[in-house]
């Protein structure tokens, strides 16, 4: 899953997007996108270029030109790999904090181990608690 190669056919982004198989092609002609392609195969696109597909999708819906749209869904897709590195390096687990999930992040300091750091997930938002080591939840 850290490393995971799901590919979407060109059909399969268009109609999870709504951006037609005509502008994927363009898109991609433009350098904006990419996909895989092998002799004889059609084009296959990964998860996260259909995640940078869709917040393309957004910015145009939200007026933005194509270009500054491809320049904002990148932008935003190294953030996300940035984000899901730090979830797939650190999650340790699940518990429960005072009824509320909570996602447990490991040691505070990985040095002196001595707490860990929990998100605690509600309703009202994400909140981060440290939780002495002895006292794993």
């Amino acid at each position: 899953m850290k490393n995971n190669d799901w590919h979407l056919g060109i059909g399969d982004v268009a109609t999870a997007t709504g951006v037609s198989q005509t502008k994927l092609r363009y898109w991609e002609s433009k350098g904006y996108i990419e996909s895989i392609q092998g002799k004889g195969q059609n084009r296959k696109f990964t998860y996260s270029m259909l995640m940078k597909v869709y917040q393309m999708k957004l910015l145009l819906d939200q007026g933005y030109t194509l270009s500054v749209a491809a320049q904002k869904a990148e932008s935003k897709s190294h953030e996300l790999k940035l984000l899901k590195q730090v979830l797939f390096d650190r999650f340790e687990g699940m518990a429960t904090i005072d009824g509320q999930p909570a996602v447990n992040l490991g040691y505070l300091d990985d040095n002196d181990k001595k707490s860990i750091l929990y998100a605690v997930v509600s309703k009202e938002g994400t909140k981060f608690k440290v939780v002495p080591a002895e006292n794993k939840i």
